[in-house]
C-alpha cells in the first residue's frame, strides 16, 4: 500500500458506493482537528427526522422500534490529518440487521468476510487550502461502503438509492458543526 494514499484509499480501495463531501474553515488545522475529535451531540439535530423517518420505517416494517444501529470503531488514524471509522452491518434490513460488534479493530475489519453484510468507513481529511500561514482547511468527510457477497451489494445498493440524499445531509450538516465549532473559539488545551 502506498504511504501517501489518503488512509481511506488504502482501506477500502474499491468501494461499491462511495459519498463525498467538503467545506472549507477559516482556522487553522490544531482546531478543526479539536472539533472533530470532540463532537457534540447536538451535531446533527437537524438530521433527527432522518433518524426519526427510518425508525418508522422500522415500526411499520416490523412492529418494533429501530433497534439495530451499529457502532463505528476507529479503525486508521494519522493525528491531524485524517480518521477512518469502520463499521459492519445490513442497514438495509430495517429492524431485522445483525450488526458485527465484534469487529474493533483494522486487521478484523479488513479480514471480515461473512457474506450478506457490507463494510463501510467513514473518514475525515484534512487539506490545507491556501496561503502558507495554515490559516485555511478543507475538511472532507468520505463514507464508502463494500458488500462482503453479491447479495448483499444488490440489497444495499436499492437501500443506497433510497438512503442517499438523506445520507449526504447527515455528512453536511455534521461539516457545518465542525465548522462552526472550529470557528467558535481559540483551541483550548
Amino acid at each position: 500500500m502506498a504511504g501517501d494514499l489518503p488512509l481511506t484509499d488504502r482501506l477500502m480501495p474499491l468501494p461499491d458506493a462511495a459519498e463525498r463531501h467538503s467545506i472549507l474553515i477559516p482556522a487553522s488545522r490544531d482546531q478543526v482537528w479539536h472539533a472533530i475529535k470532540h463532537p457534540d451531540p447536538t451535531d446533527i439535530r437537524l438530521a433527527k427526522p432522518l433518524f426519526a423517518l427510518r425508525d418508522l420505517a422500522s415500526r411499520l416494517r416490523n412492529g418494533h422500534a429501530q433497534l439495530d444501529l451499529p457502532r463505528f470503531t476507529t479503525l486508521a488514524e494519522n493525528p491531524g490529518h485524517e480518521i477512518v471509522d469502520g463499521v459492519i452491518g445490513q442497514w438495509w434490513r430495517l429492524g431485522r440487521a445483525e450488526n458485527v460488534s465484534s469487529v474493533t479493530d483494522l486487521d478484523g475489519f479488513l479480514a471480515f468476510d461473512r457474506p450478506g453484510f457490507a463494510k463501510a468507513t467513514f473518514s475525515f481529511l484534512l487539506d490545507d487550502a491556501g496561503d502558507a500561514g495554515g490559516g485555511r482547511i478543507r475538511l472532507v468527510t468520505e463514507t464508502r461502503i463494500q458488500a462482503t457477497s453479491p447479495e448483499a451489494r444488490r440489497a444495499f445498493l436499492r437501500y443506497w438509492l433510497l438512503i442517499r440524499l438523506g445520507s449526504g445531509l447527515v455528512r453536511r450538516v455534521m461539516l457545518s458543526a465542525i465548522r462552526a465549532r472550529a470557528l467558535k473559539a481559540p483551541l483550548r488545551p
